[in-house]
C-alpha cells in the first residue's frame, strides 16, 4: 500500500551511536506513523563519508544515539497523504523507485534560503545528523524518514548503489564548488590545483577533465591516493615536495605565472596556504575542506590586494548542485572508474568494524549494506 497511514506497522533496525562510549549500538523499534509529507525509505546503501568519520572519531560533535550517514540510495516503501509527492523533476514518486535526495533541506522561506543559501537555512535539516526521535534519518539504518519538503532525485538506471551513493555529499559539493568559480572564471583551458586526493578530489578532477580544463594538478601526500587522480581526469600529480618545490614545479608547469584556480579539499592548515601560494595575478582559491577546526593562518591583506585574488569558501551544496552531479555520473560512469573508490562492503551489524576499517585503512570510500546487498 502506497499511503502510510496511522496504523501501518514497519519495524526496523538502526545503528545508533553512543557519544560516551564512542560505539554503536543496534537499535530495534518500530518506527513511528508517519507526519503528512513524510516518505518512508528502504536504505539499500550508504557509504562513509569523511564527516562521519570526524564525528567517530571525535573531530566534531553529534548527536548522542543518532543516527549516522548521509550518502545514501534507497528505494521507495510508502509516505503519508492522499498523494504521491513528486521529485525534484515534478514527476510522481512509485513504489519500489530508487532514490537519493539532498543532504540538507531548507525552509524555503527564511533570509538564507531566499539568497541561494538554502545550505545555511535558519531552520535547516541535514540528514544523517539529527537525534534519532522514532524516525531514522540516517543512512546507517534499515530505513530512512524523509522529510516533508526533502528535494528528491531519482536515479538513473545506468548507475549502481555504490557510484551513486556519495553524489549527495561529494559530488553535488564539487559541482557546487564549479558552481561558484564559473560565477567569476572560466574552467575551460584553465590551470587547476586540487589539493586532496580524497572523494572530493578525485570527483573534482574528473568534473574539471570534463569542462576542459587544460591542466589538472592533484596534489596529495599519499603517493597511492595522488596516483589514482590520473585514472580520474588528473594530467599531473604532486607527492610529498616542500612547499618551496611545489612552488617552483607550479610556476614550470604554468609559464612562470601560478594556477588559475586552486581548490583545497584536504583542510588543513598547510593545505590552504599551498593554494593561496599557488594561484596567480587574478587566480581563485576556492576552500572546501575546512569543516573541521584548525590553527590560523597568515592572509596579508596587501597582497591580496595587488594580487587581485578571489578567495571563496564553500559548505555543502544547493539542490540545483545534486542534479548536476547525478547527470555528471550519468555521463562519466563509465569514463572514470567511481565504482573501484569502495574499498570494502560491510552488513549493518558490523558498522563498527566498517568504521575501524575505513580509518586505520583509508580508502576512499567504505559501503554498508543494510539489507545486506540485495
Amino acid at each position: 500500500m502506497s499511503q502510510l497511514n496511522a496504523g501501518s506497522i514497519v519495524q526496523n533496525m538502526a545503528m545508533e551511536f553512543d557519544n560516551t562510549q564512542r560505539r554503536f549500538v543496534p537499535a530495534r523499534n518500530t518506527i513511528e506513523p508517519l507526519c503528512e509529507g513524510q516518505v518512508l525509505v528502504r536504505v539499500l546503501c550508504c557509504t562513509l563519508c569523511g564527516s562521519d568519520l570526524h564525528t567517530v572519531s571525535g573531530r566534531r560533535s553529534g548527536h548522542d544515539r543518532g543516527v549516522l550517514g548521509h550518502e545514501i540510495v534507497g528505494e521507495v516503501v510508502g509516505w503519508c497523504g492522499p498523494n504521491a509527492p513528486v521529485d525534484y523533476y515534478g514527476s510522481q514518486l512509485q513504489i519500489g523507485q530508487r532514490i537519493t535526495w539532498a543532504m540538507s533541506v531548507g525552509c524555503e522561506c527564511c533570509f538564507y534560503c531566499d539568497n541561494d543559501l538554502n545550505q545555511k537555512c535558519d531552520s535547516l535539516f541535514k540528514y544523517g545528523h539529527e537525534a534519532n526521535q522514532g524516525r531514522p534519518t540516517g543512512g546507517l539504518s534499515e530505513h530512512c524518514v524523509l522529510v516533508a519538503g526533502t528535494p528528491i532525485f531519482p536515479v538513473p538506471a545506468v548507475l549502481s548503489n555504490e557510484v551513486v551513493a556519495p553524489v549527495n555529499c561529494a559530488t553535488a559539493t564539487v559541482s557546487a564548488a564549479f558552481r561558484l568559480v564559473s560565477q567569476t572564471h572560466r574552467m575551460q583551458g584553465a590551470s587547476v590545483l586540487i589539493v586532496g586526493a580524497g572523494m572530493l578530489g578525485l570527483t573534482a578532477a574528473a568534473q574539471c577533465s570534463e569542462a576542459g580544463a587544460s591542466q589538472v594538478i592533484v596534489a596529495d601526500p599519499n603517493e597511492e591516493r595522488a596516483k589514482l587522480a590520473l585514472l580520474f581526469g588528473a594530467t599531473e600529480v604532486l607527492v610529498s615536495e616542500t612547499a618551496e618545490e611545489r612552488k617552483e614545479t607550479l610556476l614550470g608547469m604554468t609559464d612562470g605565472r601560478g594556477v588559475d584556480l586552486a581548490i583545497d579539499f584536504a583542510g588543513m592548515t598547510s593545505a590552504v596556504e599551498a593554494c593561496l601560494e599557488s594561484v596567480r595575478l587574478g587566480g581563485c582559491v576556492m576552500l572546501v575542506g575546512s569543516v573541521f577546526p584548525s590553527d590560523p593562518i597568515a592572509l596579508y591583506p596587501e597582497l591580496a590586494v595587488r594580487r587581485m585574488l578571489t578567495l571563496r569558501g564553500l559548505h555543502n551544496y544547493l539542490p540545483c548542485d545534486l542534479d548536476h552531479g547525478l547527470r555528471f555520473l550519468e555521463r562519466n560512469h563509465q569514463r572514470f572508474p567511481f565504482e573501484s573508490l569502495v574499498g570494502k562492503r560491510f552488513p549493518l551489524a558490523e558498522v563498527d568494524l566498517a568504521f575501524e576499517y575505513a580509518m586505520q585503512q583509508r580508502p576512499v570510500r567504505v559501503a554498508v549494506y543494510p539489507h545486506g546487498g540485495d
